[in-house]
Order: C-alpha cells, then sequence, then structure tokens
C-alpha cells in the first residue's frame, strides 16, 4: 500500500501542470521556450539527478532517503505556484529531483521488501504512476475552475502528504531499516515463469559443490565488488531498454494529438481524449506484465511483444487512421507494459540490494537521457518535413531498436557480484 501510494505522486506533479499551461503563461508572460521549460525540467532532473541516487541512499539509507524526496516533494509543490516564473521554475527543479529519488528507490524498496512476490508488488506500484498520472490531468482543468491554476497545482501535494504519512508510519513500525530485518541481501531471482533464476539454483547447491568452489567464487566476488555497475555491459542493455520505452513514451505523449489531427482528421478534443485513453490504458500494461511473464516464460519474448505493439501504434495510425482507436488502445498497453517491465527488470535483476540501487541509479539516468532527446528530436522532424512519416520512422526504429534490447535486458542472469 505505501508503495502504490508513493508511486501516485511520482506523475502528477509532471502531468497536472501541461493542461493549465495556457493559464500559467498568460498570466506570467511567459515565452514558449520558457512554458517548454516548466514541463521539460523534470526529465532533465531524472537524467542528471538518477546517478547520485545511490550515493545519497548509501550515505542516509534508504528509508531516511525516500522521507527527505517526500518532504522536499510536497513543499515544493505546495509552494512553487505563489510565486512568479523564478519560484515556479526552481520549485519544479526540485519536484523533478524528489521524483527521481522516487524513481530509483521504489524498485529497490520493492525487492528489498516484497520477497517472492516483487513482481507482482512491483507492478501494482508500477501502474500507481499512471493513475497518479490520469488523475492529475483529469482534475486540472476542472480544478483550475474554482482554484485558479495557482491552487489547481497546489492541490496536488495532497497525494504527496498521504504518502508521507504512510511512509512515517511504516518506519516508526520499524518494518525496515538499513542492515536491519527486511534489509537484506538476497540474491536475484529471474524474470521467467517460475521466478527462480540463476541465484535460486544457486541457493540451492549442494554443500559439498559450495565448499569446492568457494575459493573461486570468494576471488570473484573480491574482483566483482569494486566493479562499477556503469562498466557492465548487462546494465547498459537494461539501460538502453529502459531509455527506448521511455523515448517512446515521451515521444508519443506529447506528438500523438497533433499526429491525429493531421493523419486522422480528428479534433483536437478527440486527441486529447486519446491520448487520456492512452495514458489509462497502461495501468492495465502495467499489471497485465506479471501474467505476461508467466504465459510467455520469459522477459525476452515479453520486450518483443512489446516492441511490435509500438509498431503496430505507429504504423497504424500513418497507414490506417480510420482506426486510430485500436491503435491507440493497443499503443497504451504496450506503453504501461514497457514500463512495467523495465521496472521489473530493475529490480529482480541485480545480485543484491546493494547492486540494486547503483544498477537503478545508472538504469535510470542513462535511460532519461536518452528519452530527453526523443520529444525534441520528434519535433523537430515534424516541423522540418511538415510531415509525420519521417518522424514516424525513427519511432519506428526505436521500437524494433526496444524489441533487440529487450533480447539483452531480459536475460535472467543477475547483475553484479555479491558485495562483502
Amino acid at each position: 500500500m505505501t508503495t502504490v501510494l508513493i508511486g501516485l505522486s511520482l506523475r502528477g506533479p509532471i502531468v497536472g501542470i501541461p493542461p493549465l499551461i495556457g493559464r500559467i503563461g498568460a498570466e506570467l508572460e511567459l515565452t514558449g521556450t520558457a512554458a517548454g521549460l516548466i514541463t521539460s525540467l523534470p526529465l532533465v532532473c531524472f537524467a542528471v539527478g538518477s546517478p547520485l541516487v545511490a550515493l545519497l541512499a548509501r550515505r542516509l539509507g534508504l528509508d531516511r532517503t525516500l522521507l527527505v524526496a517526500l518532504v522536499v516533494l510536497g513543499l515544493a509543490v505546495a509552494l512553487r505556484p505563489w510565486g512568479g516564473l523564478p519560484l515556479l521554475l526552481a520549485g519544479t527543479v526540485l519536484v523533478g529531483l524528489a521524483i527521481t529519488v522516487g524513481n530509483v528507490l521504489l524498485p529497490v524498496l520493492v525487492r528489498r521488501d516484497a520477497g517472492g512476490r516483487t513482481k507482482g508488488v512491483m507492478a501494482a506500484s508500477t501502474s500507481s504512476y499512471g493513475l497518479g498520472a490520469a488523475l492529475a490531468a483529469a482534475v486540472a482543468v476542472p480544478m483550475a475552475g474554482s482554484l485558479g491554476w495557482r491552487g489547481a497545482t497546489a492541490s496536488l501535494a495532497v497525494l504527496v502528504a498521504l504518502a508521507l504519512v504512510m511512509w512515517l508510519v511504516r518506519m516508526r513500525r520499524g518494518a525496515t531499516g538499513p542492515g536491519g530485518a527486511g534489509s537484506g541481501r538476497g540474491r536475484a531471482g529471474g524474470v521467467g515463469a517460475s521466478g527462480a533464476g540463476p541465484a535460486g539454483s544457486a541457493a540451492s547447491a549442494p554443500a559439498a559443490t559450495s565448499a569446492t568452489s568457494g575459493t573461486a567464487a570468494g576471488s570473484a566476488a573480491a574482483a566483482g565488488a569494486e566493479r562499477s555497475v556503469w562498466t557492465m555491459p548487462s546494465a547498459w542493455w537494461l539501460a538502453l531498454f529502459f531509455g527506448l520505452q521511455a523515448a517512446l513514451f515521451y515521444s508519443v505523449s506529447a506528438w500523438l494529438p497533433p499526429m491525429l489531427v493531421d493523419e486522422a482528421g480528428v479534433s483536437e478534443a478527440t486527441a486529447g481524449t486519446a491520448v487520456s485513453l492512452f495514458h489509462l490504458l497502461g495501468i492495465l500494461g502495467t499489471l497485465a506484465v506479471p501474467a505476461m511473464l508467466s504465459w510467455f516464460g520469459d522477459a525476452r519474448r515479453v520486450g518483443l511483444i512489446i516492441a511490435a505493439g509500438w509498431v503496430v501504434l505507429l504504423l497504424g495510425v500513418v497507414l490506417l487512421p480510420g482506426t486510430w482507436l485500436l491503435w491507440v488502445v493497443v499503443g497504451g498497453v504496450a506503453q504501461g507494459a514497457g514500463i512495467g517491465l523495465g521496472l521489473t527488470l530493475v529490480a529482480v535483476r541485480p545480485v543484491d540490494v546493494d547492486y540494486g540501487r547503483s544498477l537503478s541509479a545508472m538504469v535510470q539516468g542513462a535511460g532519461y537521457g536518452l528519452a530527453a532527446v526523443g520529444p525534441v528530436l520528434i519535433g523537430w522532424l515534424a516541423s522540418s518535413t511538415d510531415g509525420w512519416a519521417l518522424p514516424v520512422t525513427v519511432l519506428v526504429a526505436a521500437a524494433v531498436a526496444l524489441g533487440l534490447a529487450g533480447l539483452f535486458a531480459g536475460n535472467e542472469r543477475p547483475i553484479g557480484v555479491p558485495r562483502g
């Protein structure tokens, strides 16, 4: 429940701004560049801040780091609308950095505390991202009508406050804590149907075998303990998968409405409804990830199916625009499954919690760095060519690359060597 509440708080402060950007821009007399900066700053913070989160968590501990992040997030969301542009931008930077901490540490928290239920809990927690985003987008305009845009955006701090209260209660109960019970360094489980990968097999190996190989294993651990996750090819494949799915998500979220207007001839209101549906269906896709892993028995197969869903959406809108609703449904489920699978792999593939912090920070830092390029590149291509053929071609190529990256990212071999 606590991780779900935290997840609800990690997207609303971002997606609650774009529906009100016209009102904000008119009152603050913003240029188009300044208005765009408000919506793009959090993504830049994800890329820049993610690699630093593991260092912060190692110094403060996971629980206290999340506590600080929730406090900063709540204050920044509540206070940033009540001044001019400088306060709004500074508050947005703090929002982005606080959400970065949640992005990186939520999979680690689930891995640490969920045990054999990691995949199911990760799916529920990740689906709350989409629910929080859909809720914020849905209430932004109605609330602005009665409270004004400042009150509407500040009210998003309510969800953060609820998550903070639940987290404080959890900490007081002593259910978790660095070095305490529940902070474990359990080996990573596999990502196939059984949930028991190489680490599980190692745990059940006969004692005699373990004794025979003890010296070699100790040498490997000693050599690997100092090896940075940034030098591991397996980690980079996972970062590439995560970055490509994020680039596709943010690019399509930004440019699907004008694409539908141009290609399918729908109204702007209908295009906006289509994007809302796209986000809502992502919840279904995220929740389906554990079942997909069970049905298909291998994360690599699931990655290929997700990539195919993106291709269907992109080509469908351009080649058969009359049935755009079908393509949006397929794409919505695919995008939810993509983020769900990406975060599940971040949660289960590190060999222990120590590597989990480093891997999550590395994957999300590099991944969001790649994702930040997507919307800008697609917008530039669309305006330069005055059409959608080239932008869609680039996005389809990214979807194909996503499937290829998934073949390596979905490997069951744990990433890293246990420390200590």
